[in-house]
């Protein structure tokens, strides 16, 4: 149980309405998991509006609803009878009354005004909003989702406030910087927890998780974990949704680092412009203390303008504060000198590609603000893990493999340049794209492909309730005309087997698009998959 006014703590409130309750057991923003005596939050999403379940959270013992759209709440509360839930007179468990009305006490907007700060009282005038004689009690906010978030950071206690925190924000790379910082960190004796694409590092243990930066009671509960086993530091991804649905609004980071912005997500943003407005608002005094921007991006040269947080370049073609001179590029890795704040290192990673050498100064740029000295940070990387799904190398006998999660146009390019120099005969592509996803992107994907590669199988990846001939097609607009030099193979694990086969004594074949993933999602079921046993099971046919 939590007493209310704590969970209300910076959360922005327009108006409360009825008898609060005192204490309440849980939050949710899904009817279905509401418990009795807990607040259920409606927030709007793509696909459905939480208002339109204010009666079936009622129904499941809902104590309090939140809302930033009260015209909505009132006709969701309308829908709630004593009829259908029998509840009149019912005591909520939460600790508070949800009573008949004894008046007449039609709605007053006046009588209920209240702004963020006052107290938390039971109405002792009418006011109430009720229907069939039950009151029920309910709060608008400015912003449900933002509210959502503050109200799951209270609920446990504010975690972040007692760790060091890290965010990674940017089309490509996060994982990979996510995982440098992790390591450096943790090869230094601080004890770190991780949150991103391929799982939580929580006491160095790994978990899984849906989504790169998890919503606000997730992600939470997984830093109160974090923060009572000790961790010192975290270091997490967030991902341009959670920036825009302000999932992490509670957390000011010591340390925000941006890697990248080119073309992804535009079903949801609609355009390149808003994506890059979403991206470029985490940069400020709002979300973190210092920024880390590299410096070789346009949207990262913008941010560097015109952030109002301490600002620190990195960079390899632009004047920067942290830049990298004589790279050496090989399939054993990558080699330069880093220059951070006039500290110079050799630097040597066991993992090959351009990107990395700029993933590499994020990291080290992070670390140091966090007092790690370049050279601690050097010696760190020479023995970093390899990064599941993250341009994986793995070698057969008459042809190398290449697993990587990249899944846009410029991460598709990137890893296709990287492989590119590190070859010595063709480069065959085998990817797709996801369905129900940016169709935008398809295109210009496969126009990445003709470019760079030298052949193309392109295949499905997680078609979801799209048709894969569908998605296929869209992406051989972007070959059509350009090349001849591609063929279609629907089946995934079939595709890969023909890139083998066609395969010649030292060609490299770049699998993209799903990295890590062990499933492919078709229709809603996700079946047990993954692009690495398909390539292990190659090279184990061979012996």
């Amino acid at each position: 149980m939590k007493q209310l006014v704590e969970l209300l703590k910076n959360v922005k409130i327009v108006k409360k309405c009825g008898a609060m309750p005192l204490e309440i057991t849980d939050l949710a923003i899904d009817c279905k998991k509401v418990k009795n005596g807990g607040i259920f939050i409606a927030v709007r999403g793509s696909a459905a509006n939480g208002n339109d379940y204010i009666f079936d959270a009622l129904k499941n013992g809902a104590a309090l609803i939140v809302s930033d759209d009260e015209r909505a709440l009132k006709k969701g509360i309308g829908n709630f009878s004593e009829k259908e839930t029998g509840l009149k007179n019912r005591t909520a468990d939460a600790g508070g009354e949800i009573t008949p009305k004894e008046e007449s006490g039609n709605y007053s907007e006046n009588e209920t005004q209240n702004v963020c700060g006052g107290e938390i009282t039971p109405k002792e005038e009418s006011g109430n909003y009720s229907e069939n004689g039950i009151e029920i009690p309910y709060i608008i906010v400015e912003d449900a989702r933002e509210a959502y978030a503050f109200i799951a950071a209270n609920y446990f206690g504010n975690p972040a406030a007692g760790m060091r925190f890290i965010g990674i924000s940017g089309t490509n790379g996060k994982t990979t910087i996510a995982h440098m910082i992790y390591h450096i960190l943790y090869s230094n004796g601080i004890k770190t927890g991780l949150i991103g694409t391929i799982g939580n590092i929580i006491d160095g243990l790994r978990g899984e998780t849906d989504m790169t930066t998890p919503d606000p009671y997730e992600l939470f509960a997984v830093l109160k974990k974090m923060r009572d086993c000790g961790t010192e530091v975290v270091v997490s991804e967030v991902s341009a949704h959670a920036i825009y649905l302000k999932k992490i609004n509670p957390i000011i980071a010591d340390v925000a680092v941006f890697t990248n912005c080119s073309q992804d997500h535009i079903d949801f943003f609609k355009t390149m412009e808003k994506y890059a407005e979403v991206k470029k608002s985490y940069f400020t005094k709002k979300h973190a203390r210092s920024v880390v921007i590299n410096a070789d991006d346009s949207v990262g040269v913008e941010i560097i303008n015109g952030s109002d947080a301490k600002v620190i370049s990195y960079g390899i073609k632009n004047p920067s504060d942290v830049f990298a001179i004589n790279i050496r590029l090989s399939m054993a890795g990558s080699g330069f000198f880093a220059n951070l704040f006039d500290d110079v290192e050799e630097i040597r990673l066991p993992i090959p590609g351009l990107f990395n050498v700029y993933n590499a100064l994020a990291a080290m740029t992070a670390a140091r603000l966090l007092n790690i000295s370049l050279k601690d940070s050097a010696e760190s990387l020479l023995s970093l893990p390899e990064i599941p799904g993250r341009f994986n190398l793995l070698t057969a006998e008459k042809c190398g493999f290449v697993i990587d999660y990249a899944h846009s146009p410029d991460g598709l390019k990137k890893i296709l340049i990287a492989a590119r120099g590190i070859t010595k005969g063709r480069l065959i592509c085998v990817f797709g794209c996801g369905g129900n996803r940016d169709k935008i992107k398809r295109p210009i994907m496969g126009r990445v492909a003709a470019d760079y590669g030298d052949f193309t199988i392109l295949t499905s990846d997680n078609p979801r309730f799209e048709e894969p001939e569908d998605i296929i097609r869209d992406i051989e607009n972007g070959l059509k005309g350009i090349t001849d030099q591609y063929m279609n193979i629907i089946d995934r694990e079939k595709a890969i087997k023909k890139a083998y086969e066609i395969a010649g004594k030292n060609d490299l074949i770049v699998v993209a698009g799903k990295g890590a993933e062990d499933y492919i999602d078709i229709k809603g079921v996700k079946y047990e998959y993954g692009d690495r046993r398909v390539i292990e099971e190659i090279i184990a046919s061979e012996r």
